[in-house]
């Protein structure tokens, strides 16, 4: 996974609205739920209840215990892909979920707008970690 960093300390997360490179975007979608896309390697699929119920969560958060959240989630999310041998897909799964719902909070974007298409990209190495991306 490694060598796919379109960042050099960082990674991206999406939303895709179909098929990136082979991968099962377009079935998820099909079934109603919500693809989330780490580097074009991991596909985690989250169900629109799932989501909603986490994003309950998120938003009853104060803001700086979210940020918290968020880069710790970003730390782990990097260390996975770092260390790709001993990553735990389901904590990566979940740490990808929480990326998700408490960046699009971060930055003040209604959820079922990001959860159609969006991009976020971590960089450790500037002083806004995260940016928006959205069609």
């Amino acid at each position: 996974m490694k060598d796919k960093f379109p960042l050099a300390t960082g990674f991206v997360i999406s939303c895709p609205v179909s098929d990136v490179g082979g991968s099962p975007v377009r079935e998820i979608r099909k079934r109603g739920n919500i693809p989330l896309v780490l580097q074009e390697d991991v596909v985690v699929e989250l169900t629109r209840s799932d989501m909603l119920e986490s994003w309950a969560s998120a938003c009853k958060m104060g803001r700086e215990k979210a940020r918290g959240l968020m880069k710790s989630a970003a730390d782990r999310i990097a260390g996975a892909l770092e260390d790709e041998d001993t990553c735990d897909i389901g904590g990566l799964a979940q740490d990808m979920t929480a990326f998700f719902l408490l960046a699009v909070r971060e930055k003040g974007m209604d959820v079922s707008q990001a959860s159609r298409f969006c991009t976020l990209s971590w960089r450790d190495d500037v002083e806004d970690h995260l940016s928006v991306h959205r069609i």
